[in-house]
């Protein structure tokens, strides 16, 4: 943990995934106790000063995909409108 207000800050835990919850990255760890918690990725140094620039690239490739499909969506429904 990097924030120095966490209960957390300065331990160890055994990371096993992510997961994203309204937009926002979250790593999956196990808590001292044994039970599995989520912490915000952000909150971490797990990524490094990459980890911002690795964002925008994952970002930035959904969006391309957003519009390649809003486009394909948009060919077809006009072409079903000019063969009527």
């Amino acid at each position: 943990m990097t924030s120095s207000v966490h209960p957390l800050f300065g331990r160890l835990l055994w990371a096993i995934g992510f997961r994203r919850r309204q937009g926002v990255l979250l790593l999956v760890v196990v808590l001292p106790d044994g039970a599995p918690g989520t912490i915000a990725a952000s909150a971490t140094d797990l990524l490094g000063a990459q980890a911002e620039d690795a964002l925008v690239g994952v970002l930035i490739r959904r969006l391309r995909e957003i519009v390649g499909t809003l486009k394909t969506a948009r060919r077809s429904t006009s072409g079903a409108k000019t063969r009527k």
